[in-house]
């Protein structure tokens, strides 16, 4: 009988189990995963820190659908952006139907390179911490491409804003330590070298040098120019923004070569070091011991949870990017769970997302993210925030997220310890990418009557012109775009070819990128402003020096047409090119420098003569012809600022004008008999990035009596 009972209890057993088996296929069986291949790019460093934090991105999302009938499963295929392969591997994914989406690259000229090449493909591009200005810029119209962080620009005014609160008053001085890449064949430029000049007068500092360097040699050279025994060198500060871990690292070591130079008794001043996000690795941290090092990075919303989170997970602090990364992983996650409701393409889906208003999201953890799966899959888009930011993005460009969240830390001991947290949090000008590109001058000079001289002259007989386009090949379209557009103001005007010498290499207009053959234009819209027939030289086929000569009405067997301008002839003179400390480029790896250039001004006849340049630190030309009699030069930027492009064509690949070039024509076109202070003052108000400057005033004349109409017939 007990076995008979035995045998009973398990047959119930068995077929409890067979039925609780049946449930739970049933229930397998309505369940659907809804897979999506992901290609992450990221620098060779960062692969083992960024591969956990993905890890638990994916483990967090999967807890967060474990109830949920249709779930989303991330496939993330990880790729070293540093390969050499790495451009064919792109090609590769763009034939790839499975791809859905790329998290990174991490670095903007790598960003640069894949957004080109997955232009045919158009999925969604997001990139943690690709902040190049000129990358988010020229790609801003682009709807697959987003930024987990806003541009290098509101880094800088962070970094900025702190020297400006913390150094001594009384000496505000500031110098910038940073890579040159004005050769860069991507075209992307360099924040720190564009925008530092610019951000710093703004915020009332003095700039004492910019050190643009292109080897390690130069780096160590420039570790030699700040640092010595002189006590007045710890008085400065100085912006530190290394390309790699390998530079960062020679700074160090110089310093610590000159410390072991030292004699008895001797001391080394080192300047007050702030470095930017590019200095932060563990590498960095492990292996500089010889100065005091602070800066910012990226970092998370201390106010999220995150931070706490991930220390008591991996025991550490996160590195620059790696909350922005988690995010991008995060919004890939909700945009496919978003479109399997609405039918949208997975682009669509995350504009949806992060334009979502329709009530308060929940958290980043499992419990919150269920909720938010839920709301998503029903048709319901709340305002979900992330670990990095609150994933408000630019409205009109959707370029990057408004409101970067920054860290200050200070190195101490091997490690980044964090001193203050800054979230560029919408206000003020770092309001939006767009804004900040936008940005223009708060200080502007002011001039009253008495700081201008009436100067009497002799009655104006002639007026001839000079315009120079000094940079050549396709990338630098825009400076000889200009150049032929004020040759036709000029025609407009009353100019005969006589009197106007044209300089441009004119290998532009026939370029095999040129779609439009023997046309070159300044905005979207406008008329083609080519006109070969009124080049006199190409680039390549004179001097420097030849300038003087042209200036100067020497004719030679090389130079058949130059200007004769006598004592009462009026000369205009517009220069549009790359430009350097100290000199101003003239193509071909030549430059000419400033000394150079006011030598050649202070021995050409004029009556008057007015030297417009459109050029990068322009204002270091201006301050050294300072005291040349009749003369006046309106500059596109300061001695130690960079001027910027202006209209990006995205047909050509190219920016068609200059944003200081564009604003001097638009005023003469407005008023041609425009007061020289006024035309100042326009130009200041309206160019971006720059503080446009004007020079040599006392020696020229009255400004508040000086028209334009001097140069123009």
């Amino acid at each position: 009988m007990r076995g008979t009972k035995v045998y009973m209890w398990h047959v119930v057993c068995a077929i409890f189990l067979a039925l609780v088996c049946i449930a739970c296929m049933d229930d397998t069986a309505h369940i659907k995963t809804h897979q999506c291949k992901i290609v992450v790019l990221m620098q060779g460093h960062e692969q083992q820190r960024w591969k956990e934090t993905a890890c638990w991105a994916l483990q967090n999302i999967e807890i967060a659908q474990k109830d949920m009938n249709e779930r989303v499963e991330l496939q993330l295929v990880f790729k070293n952006q540093e390969d050499e392969d790495v451009e064919e591997y792109i090609q590769q994914l763009v034939e790839e139907e499975e791809v859905m989406a790329v998290i990174g690259p991490t670095t903007s000229d790598c960003a640069m390179q894949v957004a080109m090449l997955l232009g045919k493909k158009k999925i969604p591009m997001i990139s943690p911490s690709a902040t190049s200005v000129e990358y988010q810029r020229r790609f801003s119209d682009v709807p697959y491409i987003w930024n987990m962080a806003e541009s290098d620009i509101a880094q800088l005014e962070v970094i900025l804003a702190g020297i400006a609160s913390q150094i001594d008053s009384s000496n505000k001085s500031v110098m910038l330590l940073t890579a040159d890449e004005r050769d860069s064949q991507e075209g992307v430029r360099n924040a720190y070298a564009e925008w530092f000049g610019f951000i710093a007068e703004e915020y009332g500092l003095d700039v004492d040098g910019v050190y643009l360097y292109k080897s390690v040699e130069d780096v160590r050279d420039c570790v030699r120019d700040v640092c010595g025994t002189d006590w007045r060198k710890a008085n400065k500060a100085l912006l530190f923004n290394p390309s790699s871990d390998a530079i960062a690292l020679a700074f160090d070591e110089e310093i610590g070569v000159m410390k072991s130079e030292l004699q008895n008794r001797q001391y080394l001043y080192i300047p007050q070091l702030y470095c930017s996000d590019a200095f932060v690795s563990d590498e960095v941290a492990e292996k500089v011991t010889h100065a005091t090092y602070e800066g910012v990075d990226l970092y998370a919303l201390p106010t999220s949870g995150y931070l706490q989170a991930y220390k008591q997970r991996f025991g550490r602090d996160p590195l620059n990017g790696e909350a922005q990364f988690y995010d991008a992983i995060c919004l890939v996650a909700y945009g496919t769970a978003r479109s399997l409701y609405s039918g949208e393409s997975l682009n669509e889906a995350i504009l949806s997302v992060v334009d979502g208003r329709d009530g308060k999201g929940d958290s980043w953890l499992p419990a919150d993210m269920d909720a938010n799966f839920r709301d998503l899959q029903q048709g319901v888009c709340p305002d979900i925030d992330g670990v990095s930011s609150t994933w408000t993005f630019d409205k009109q460009t959707h370029a990057s997220v408004i409101g970067s969240t920054f860290r200050r830390w200070r190195l101490y001991d091997g490690c980044f310890l964090t001193t203050e947290y800054v979230s560029t949090d919408g206000g003020g000008r770092t309001s939006s990418s767009k804004a900040m590109w936008e940005w223009t001058a708060s200080t502007i000079k002011t001039f009253e009557a008495e700081d201008t001289n009436d100067l009497t002259y002799p009655i104006l007989n002639e007026r001839w012109a000079l315009l120079v386009a000094a940079s050549e090949g396709w990338s630098n379209y825009r400076f000889q775009a200009d150049v032929f557009a004020m040759y036709k103001l000029l025609k407009v005007y009353g100019y005969e070819d006589d009197h106007i010498v044209m300089i441009a290499e004119d290998d532009i207009a026939t370029h095999e990128y040129n779609i439009y053959p023997n046309a070159l234009f300044i905005s979207h819209d406008g008329e083609n402003v080519y006109e070969q027939s009124g080049i006199d030289y190409r680039l390549s086929e004179i001097h420097p020096s030849d300038i003087g000569d042209i200036l100067q009405g020497r004719s030679s067997e090389n130079l058949s047409h130059v200007l004769s301008p006598k004592e009462d002839d009026n000369v205009f003179v517009f220069w549009s090119g790359h430009g350097g400390v100290g000199s101003l480029n003239f193509g071909k790896g030549r430059s000419v420098s400033y000394q150079q250039m006011r030598n050649m001004i202070e021995n050409t006849p004029h009556r008057k003569l007015l030297f417009v340049i459109e050029a990068c630190y322009s204002g270091g030309l201006g301050d050294a012809c300072i005291g040349i009699p009749g003369s006046l030069f309106i500059t596109a930027a300061g001695p130690y600022e960079t001027s910027h492009a202006s209209v990006w064509n995205e047909e050509l690949g190219v920016y068609l004008t200059n944003g200081f070039t564009r604003g001097f024509q638009d005023a003469i076109d407005e008023n041609p008999s425009t007061l020289i202070r006024d035309l100042y003052y326009s130009l200041a108000r309206n160019t971006a990035g720059s503080h446009v400057q004007i020079y040599n005033i006392l020696n020229y004349g009255n400004i508040y009596k000086e028209n334009m109409r001097e140069f123009l017939e």
